[in-house]
């Protein structure tokens, strides 16, 4: 069995080869964006997170490790993540969270979603609040809609997956294992940032 994307977390699994996505250094690519989004005047941002998918812890633990250390050292205009919430990867727990955070704090700057579905549902709460001038998103993963949605400014950037290079690089361990050569039996392909520009 090889996997492709999704790698499988069960136990006592015995998997031959994985091609995915370095989630971790997707992750770090959204909070580089943060800072950019937000400039020097730091801000008050939501995490729209996934606990179930590891993917999704990874991309998380990318985004604060650059966070923490853009904080470190700094008095002022730091960023500060004011609330995590499940928005389960999918628009309406996406949009559910951002309107319940959108409530709790009131000078919410920014938003990252662990994915394109929760960062369009989170757009439709900021929307409804006409808050979408005042607070910048940061998705991932670089679906149609997602980069469409660049495009029309209602989210800042993306750290976009590259499914095509996933697809040839799966084949190629294949192809190594049919023919009884060595390969690594984990290769993941860094992720890029997508945004207007």
């Amino acid at each position: 069995v090889f996997t492709v994307d999704a790698k499988c977390a069960a136990k006592g699994v015995e998997i031959e080869g994985h091609v995915g996505t370095d989630n971790f250094q997707g992750g770090e690519l959204a909070g580089q964006a943060m800072i950019k989004a937000l400039g020097d005047k730091g801000g008050k941002v939501l995490v729209l997170d996934f606990r179930k998918a590891h993917s999704c812890v990874l991309r998380v633990g990318g985004f604060k490790k650059v966070i923490d250390a853009y904080n470190k050292g700094r008095e002022t205009g730091k960023i500060i993540i004011v609330s995590e919430l499940d928005g389960a990867g999918e628009r309406t727990k996406g949009y559910q969270s951002t309107a319940d955070a959108l409530q709790a704090h009131e000078d919410l700057d920014a938003i990252f979603a662990i994915n394109d579905p929760s960062a369009l549902g989170a757009y439709t709460a900021i929307k409804e609040a006409n808050r979408q001038d005042s607070i910048k998103i940061i998705g991932f993963d670089g679906q149609l809609d997602g980069k469409q949605a660049i495009k029309d400014g209602w989210i800042f950037a993306d750290p976009i997956q590259h499914p095509d290079l996933m697809g040839r690089e799966i084949v190629k361990l294949i192809v190594k294992y049919q023919a009884g050569e060595d390969f690594d039996q984990e290769i993941l392909i860094p992720a890029t940032l997508y945004d207007k520009a």
